[in-house]
């Protein structure tokens, strides 16, 4: 039994057929600056918060959440399973130090040097059932303590 398939189904079946991934690996990466000083100000956090949402549209991972403080940043990501955290923090880290280098040169100053984050990083894997708690626990530990005072 032989079915003729209209001319648009044939011209999508001799595409480049690729896989529907359904499923996605959420992480949550933390790192700091060199030798963890507190250089970023809130300018160069608005900015660094651009930038990571930007690498993450481009790149096509799923940006979940950030948060950063001073001294250090926390990303939560969703990948899908071909994707690699390692080279999803690799290219994060490098183009948005590279940019906050180039745009904030007083960073250069502060940190002495070319290097803006220190070469170690930290992944956590999230379960999804735990998603809502970690975005919790980032926002309770990166809230400004007088907006926190001023809720109460």
């Amino acid at each position: 039994m032989e079915r003729d398939l209209p001319p648009h189904v044939n011209a999508a079946l001799l595409g480049r057929w690729e896989p529907l991934c359904r499923s996605q690996l959420h992480y949550l990466v933390t790192w700091s600056t060199r030798g963890r000083r507190p250089v970023l100000k809130d300018r160069h956090l608005a900015v660094l918060g651009d930038m990571v949402a930007g690498l993450c549209e481009e790149r096509g991972f799923s940006l979940l959440d950030t948060t950063a403080a001073q001294d250090h940043v926390h990303v939560l990501i969703g990948l899908r399973p071909a994707q690699s955290v390692a080279s999803a923090v690799r290219e994060l880290k490098g183009k948005t130090g590279m940019a906050l280098m180039s745009r904030f040169p007083e960073l250069r100053v502060w940190l002495g040097g070319n290097l803006m984050w220190d070469e170690r990083y930290a992944v956590e894997t999230v379960s999804p059932a735990r998603l809502a708690k970690v975005q919790a626990r980032l926002h309770a530990l990166h809230t400004p303590h007088d907006l926190m005072a001023e809720a109460s």
